[in-house]
């Protein structure tokens, strides 16, 4: 049997901004939804190098999780 390792990164919406939510908890807060989406973007081209599959899911205005069509 193989085992796959896949990884989530999430960018949330909080009271006082964005964040991004992986792995190793939340991250720092943004602003703007597009700087936690880099960030999370970054995260997940770092991840790449040893898991076997990265996401990265971004909240939409209807508190819903979609996959972030660049990552």
């Amino acid at each position: 049997m193989c085992s796959e390792t896949i990884l989530e990164f999430a960018v949330l919406r909080f009271r006082d901004g964005w964040q991004v939510v992986g792995p190793a908890g939340r991250g720092r807060s943004f602003s703007y939804r597009v700087d936690a989406e880099e960030a999370a973007l970054r995260l997940a081209a770092q991840a790449r190098k040893t898991a076997s599959e990265v996401r990265v899911l971004v909240q939409d205005d209807g508190c819903q999780l979609h996959h972030l069509k660049a990552a």
